[in-house]
């Protein structure tokens, strides 16, 4: 950097591509410190310059108070504009579904996942299992690859469920918060203090799990002090979040990310079925989203689990019937200011579409496949090749995203060719030199031919993926981050097709061409313990659905009743046509008879 020269206070010069005003105090000149820190830091100094057209109220002194008494600014203090901030290209990491298993063993059986307390004569990869959640050594491997692959991210959503499926026994809340703070930890070491990292909670974060409290400050304010969230939310985070697990962050471009606690409405959350409004987090989210109408920015809006129903089984819901609708109208009332949708939870790659009353696509939600491997077998449940997501984004739509995964069976049967020799001697026991090669999957828009994600694009997807069967079996892989199911049949389509469009269960209902819910929905009791609880969330999350099921059930049998019975009547009628008097050419019966003395039956 070149000497600073002494002049009187103040000066301002212009310096940079982009003419920004560089204004000196205490004696020192403007244009050497301008020039110093747009060569090394001109995309960090942009930023922040962005709160200043946000904050009116911040003037360019405070900014030299953090980069060293001199400051680039805009010529003006005025508010972005539409055309500043539509200019603005940014990037953003998404990582969900960790499921770290503190448990996880190499010599475990891989059928009781993978646990230390059961021996086997198998061997499990120290990078993980298809059978099994995610060993501590994947953990670490795929933040470091988020790193390696692009560390200057304006941002980092970690999108829920640290803790593992697991009930020998159900990780209590010191399991979780041990899972949580280590991972913060690891998170907060591997990118920049400046890269705020933006936790959201998922139903394995409590315990029991899925339970949520409607209210209880003490409750959610325990994820900032043990769970170690405190190091990643600023205060103003950490004064909503205690409020039920829900904020809002600005980001420098103009976007607001709204965090939302989903697990509020989720269907196995027992805690506030009748609760109107959980933790006030429906009027919360509406006076947010009203602020951004009426402020003219977007807002992206993540949370852990989605609304409406899963692809691969299309009658199994995520929220509570009434949640579930009011949330998807909400958020339909306010679909031209929701910049995209981002989820995990399911843990396979996929998208839904936010619809208006008149078949309108108001919004569209983007969900990421998971790091944990685990293999749900239950509902079309399938492996995972872990994964993470980095999205390229402009203040107005999502451009593109770039589908990374580590092709775990590779790693199994072929190390040689799928690790790297690393410096890093902290993997394992302190002297491991070798990570798995990360590699990337797929680009969104090359793959499927957009020119953005847009909401409009991706409804432009969705009606290609109906037509062109050779792009759905494409999306399908996707479906599974490249772990093989084979094609996808008709009816497997179907299920794929109405849980993207529809998030009603009237709507689902009539895509799938069903009258009432499917019975093996109703009596899975052979499954695992996934396998009922999903059996269970039809149950929970639709109680106005099962009791139109019984009323159809109890209608089919009554109608199955008068059917026997109408047959049975018939068969009496043929039964009595096919008797005759004993002598045909008596006109009128021999009453001095019994009158069955009358007749006989034909041969």
């Amino acid at each position: 950097m070149r000497g600073a020269e002494i002049r009187p206070v103040p000066s301002t010069h212009w310096c940079g591509r982009d003419q920004l005003s560089c204004d000196s105090i205490s004696g020192l000149v403007g244009h050497s410190w301008c020039q110093c820190f747009l060569s090394r830091w001109q995309r960090k100094v942009v930023e922040m310059i962005a709160v200043w057209r946000h904050l009116s109220d911040i003037t360019p002194w405070l900014f030299c108070l953090t980069i060293g008494m001199v400051v680039c600014v805009p010529p003006s203090q005025g508010r972005t504009s539409i055309q500043q901030r539509e200019a603005y290209q940014g990037k953003f990491w998404q990582i969900t579904d960790i499921h770290w298993d503190q448990k996880y063993s190499e010599d475990g059986d891989s059928a009781k996942m993978c646990h230390k307390g059961y021996q086997s004569d198998g061997h499990n990869s120290m990078w993980g299992n298809y059978n099994c959640d995610s060993p501590w050594p994947l953990v670490k491997s795929a933040i470091q690859a988020m790193v390696e692959i692009e560390a200057q991210p304006d941002f980092v959503l970690w999108t829920g469920d640290n803790a593992p499926h697991t009930d020998d026994p159900q990780p209590n809340f010191s399991v979780i918060f041990n899972s949580l703070s280590n991972i913060t930890g690891e998170l907060r070491t591997a990118f920049h203090p400046s890269i705020p990292v933006l936790p959201v909670l998922g139903n394995h974060d409590a315990f029991p799990k899925d339970d949520y409290p409607v209210a209880g400050k003490e409750f959610y304010g325990k994820y900032l002090t043990e769970g170690g969230w405190s190091a990643l939310l600023p205060p103003e985070a950490q004064q909503e979040f205690v409020n039920g697990g829900y904020y809002s962050y600005r980001l420098d471009s103009g976007v607001m990310i709204l965090v939302v606690n989903t697990n509020l409405y989720y269907a196995f959350n027992t805690l506030g079925i009748d609760v109107p409004d959980p933790c006030g987090q429906f009027a919360w989210l509406r006076s947010k989203l009203q602020l951004a109408r009426d402020e003219k920015f977007k807002v992206i809006i993540t949370a852990h689990a989605p609304p409406g129903y899963f692809e691969r089984q299309a009658l199994v819901p995520f929220f509570n019937g009434s949640y579930n609708t009011a949330y998807v109208d909400l958020l339909n009332d306010f679909g031209g200011v929701i910049l995209v949708q981002i989820y995990g939870h399911e843990h396979t790659d996929s998208f839904k579409l936010f619809s208006g009353p008149k078949g309108e696509i108001e919004s569209v939600a983007l969900l990421a496949p998971s790091v944990t491997p685990w293999h749900a077998s239950v509902f079309g449940g399938t492996a995972i090749n872990p994964s993470v997501r980095l999205y390229h984004y402009t203040p107005s739509e999502i451009l593109d995203y770039f589908q990374y995964h580590l092709n775990l069976s590779l790693v199994i049967s072929s190390p040689e060719r799928m690790l790297n020799t690393t410096g890093d001697s902290s993997l394992e026991a302190g002297n491991e030199t070798e990570i798995p090669k990360w590699e990337l999957f797929y680009q969104a828009r090359e793959t499927y031919g957009l020119s953005s994600l847009s909401t409009i694009n991706m409804a432009s997807l969705f009606k290609q993926l109906e037509s062109n069967d050779t792009l759905f079996q494409k999306y399908y892989l996707f479906n599974s981050a490249g772990y093989n199911n084979g094609m996808c049949d008709s009816s497997c389509k179907k299920n794929h097709i109405c849980a993207i469009a529809y998030l009603k269960i009237h709507d689902v209902v009539h895509c799938m061409h069903f009258k009432s819910p499917r019975p093996h929905i109703l009596s899975y009791e052979h499954l695992s313990k996934f396998g009922k609880e999903l059996a269970g969330n039809f149950h929970k999350s639709n109680a106005s659905q099962l009791i139109i099921t019984l009323v159809v059930v109890s209608m089919a049998l009554t109608a199955v009743l008068a059917v026997v019975l109408a047959v049975m009547l018939v068969m009496v009628v043929v039964k009595r046509s096919r008797m005759v008097p004993v002598e045909r050419s008596f006109p009128i019966l021999d009453l001095s008879k019994p009158h069955w003395q009358n007749y006989r039956k034909l041969p």
